[in-house]
């Protein structure tokens, strides 16, 4: 009689059926959020475009969308960061090494990358929000040359709710991206830097709204506010690209649950120009 594991890898063919991989690596980026290096049991071409979603099942749980961060540090891998806050996300996070657990995928359109060369990027992210903006920056950073003054906004509640703490750090560093990070929560002992929310950061940017595109991630209100903000400084919408991740199940566009007016999220983006999504954000509940 075959295992789970084999009868998942004779199917990985199927976008129905998971593949299974093995959990690496596990590590805390802050409580209740964990970073998974995923590694698969077999041959798995695990190319994707910065911005798209994994489903990832979780046995006897369940199954959820997350985002891909990067790829994982052995062939065919990736990188998740799970924050929890449901049944599945729960599982991930107590996860131990040497786990093994479902993927579909990679699903979903990915950021515009190719149509943002030659300009100003924006990355602009709220809390759990930097992990699918992170797979673009690691895109940008490998073709720096194709990309102009490049801006990473990142905002957390408070300095322990920061991921990626030694990637922002060296990131600052360097000249390749100019790195800005405020929390709304903080005392002069735990935080020398800037208080307040991930649009206060933009006031002291200096960019060509002509040539500028925007990539927003994070709470839906936030993502809002920020692109009032950046029409303001006169971006047009069709230049402010939002990642809404919200309610998806099937990753196919078949049980309906993400559906947002004529769009299903899954299918369609989740990457959406506002120009696209933003009338349908001003009248739906959130």
């Amino acid at each position: 009689m075959q295992t789970t594991t084999e009868l998942l890898i004779d199917s990985s063919t199927s976008s129905l059926v998971p593949s299974a991989y093995l959990v690496k690596k596990k590590a805390f980026e802050c409580p209740h959020v964990v970073s998974l290096w995923l590694s698969p049991l077999e041959n798995h071409d695990n190319s994707f475009k910065p911005g798209q979603f994994l489903m990832v099942y979780v046995f006897g749980v369940g199954e959820a969308a997350i985002s891909i961060a990067e790829r994982g540090e052995e062939p065919g891998g990736y990188l998740i960061t799970v924050r929890s806050v449901g049944t599945v996300s729960r599982a991930l996070e107590h996860c131990k090494e040497k786990d093994v657990v479902g993927i579909r995928g990679p699903f979903g359109n990915g950021w515009p990358l190719k149509e943002a060369q030659s300009k100003d990027i924006l990355l602009i992210a709220g809390g759990i929000g930097l992990p699918p903006l992170w797979s673009a920056l690691s895109f940008i950073l490998q073709n720096r040359s194709c990309y102009r003054h490049v801006f990473l906004l990142y905002g957390v509640r408070s300095p322990r709710d920061i991921l990626y703490k030694e990637k922002l750090e060296a990131l600052s560093k360097g000249p390749a991206v100019e790195t800005k990070i405020a929390v709304e929560l903080a005392t002069s002992r735990t935080w020398n830097g800037t208080i307040g929310n991930v649009i206060s950061l933009m006031d002291s940017l200096s960019f060509d709204p002509q040539k500028a595109v925007a990539f927003v991630c994070g709470p839906e209100p936030m993502m809002r506010f920020c692109a009032y903000a950046l029409m303001k400084r006169g971006l047009a919408q069709e230049n402010i690209y939002l990642s809404l991740e919200r309610n998806m199940r099937c990753a196919l566009g078949s049980c309906g649950h993400c559906q947002l007016g004529p769009l299903f999220l899954c299918k369609n983006g989740p990457v959406f120009s506002y120009q696209t999504v933003g009338p349908l954000l001003n009248i739906s509940e959130i």
